[in-house]
């Protein structure tokens, strides 16, 4: 059972409470959150809705018209990193308020379920001193087999009186391993790579080889050019970071893309890094490079090597029409 704490209603949060409500995002989840967004428009704070319009619409009707703000929840959905940035510059159009912001699941399958599972887990970290309560309905049944690794993201669970403590709150960190750790191969690793460059010498010719390699797969020219500069970067930082030689296989099919890095450095083990430059927006000053890494790909994994000398990263990309 969760822990009751009193609910938001009963005290003035402070920084980020992130609340899941499972349930069918629709009039029942309206209902129940409802008393929660009304608490807060009558302390003066601010109601934004980002959800799909079954929840919305319930929303709005039982809401007054002029104290709710309405955006679009495609600004909040894609890889982790770029619906980071979509919460941040929400948020960054209402400082000065607390804001009551409700979102669903319901546009979890667009840039797949382990990635809005990252987007939820890394919301904790990231908006961590943000002025905001976050209702997030969260659609269980559609979810299946995912539901649990759901609950864990959420420290918070709308119950009828009101949010209280989920026990079952994981820390950011210990989801992100859960969802990314991947010490075996991928299957794709057991057939001929598209390309082979064995103790990288020069980043100007792999870049050439790699664009190469990528022409006439699934990925568009721009996706493409996301990859490469995904896979240079992280060259660059084994180059820089682990001990060479730094090798590189890449296997491009009609249905994914994957790159396999290796060196023979320990690796790293730092899961809630690369989800925002490392000095604001100047991509100038340099400390890019995993966030960079992270915007261009679907998943990006890291484990040793195989026989245990050495760090091996991969990077994998799911093109959808």
């Amino acid at each position: 059972m969760a822990t009751s704490s009193g609910g938001l209603r009963s005290r003035r949060a402070e920084g980020y409470v992130h609340v899941a409500r499972f349930g069918v995002p629709g009039p029942g989840s309206a209902e129940v959150l409802l008393p929660e967004l009304t608490a807060g428009l009558e302390a003066g704070d601010t109601v934004v809705l980002a959800c799909s319009s079954g929840l919305g619409t319930a929303l709005r009707q039982r809401l007054p018209a002029e104290a709710v703000h309405t955006v679009d929840p495609a600004l909040l959905s894609g890889r982790a990193p770029d619906a980071l940035a979509g919460y941040t510059a929400l948020l960054d159009r209402f400082t000065g308020t607390r804001v009551h912001l409700v979102t669903d699941s319901s546009g979890v399958h667009g840039a797949g379920v382990p990635a809005w599972l990252q987007t939820e887990a890394l919301l904790n970290h990231v908006l961590a001193d943000r002025a905001v309560d976050h209702y997030c309905v969260v659609d269980d049944r559609a979810l299946g087999a995912a539901a649990d690794q759901a609950m864990s993201c959420h420290p918070w669970v709308l119950a009828a009186d009101g949010p209280v403590l989920n026990p079952t709150r994981r820390d950011p960190a210990e989801v992100l391993r859960s969802l990314w750790s991947a010490p075996e191969a991928d299957p794709l690793e057991a057939t001929r790579p598209t390309l082979e460059v064995e103790d990288v010498g020069s980043m100007r010719e792999l870049r050439r080889a790699l664009t190469s390699s990528l022409a006439g797969g699934p990925l568009d020219p721009a996706g493409a050019e996301d990859l490469v500069l995904a896979i240079d970067e992280v060259v660059a930082n084994a180059a820089e970071h682990g001990v060479p030689p730094v090798d590189v296989r890449l296997w491009v099919t009609e249905r994914r893309v994957l790159c396999v890095v290796a060196d023979r450095g320990q690796g790293f083990d730092e899961p809630l890094a690369g989800y925002g430059p490392a000095h604001g927006d100047d991509l100038s000053v340099g400390g890019m490079g995993l966030w960079l890494a992270r915007r261009a790909v679907d998943r990006m994994t890291t484990a040793p090597l195989e026989n245990g000398d050495g760090c091996v990263v991969r990077l994998v990309v799911d093109p959808r029409g």
